[in-house]
């Protein structure tokens, strides 16, 4: 499985959307919306843990 670390704080997870949903308390109905407009809208936001 895929490891992710969050730049904004620096947290491993495995689920981007997860993440977002409950660490940063993103709003489900905004998330798709956005990832509808841009697929690659929280790419930027995350990095591959090696």
């Amino acid at each position: 499985m895929v490891k992710y670390v969050c730049k904004s704080c620096k947290t491993e997870c495995d689920d981007i959307t997860e993440h977002m949903l409950k660490v940063h308390k993103f709003s489900k109905w905004i998330m798709e919306l956005q990832l509808k407009t841009n697929p690659n809208t929280y790419k930027n936001c995350f990095e591959k843990k090696a």
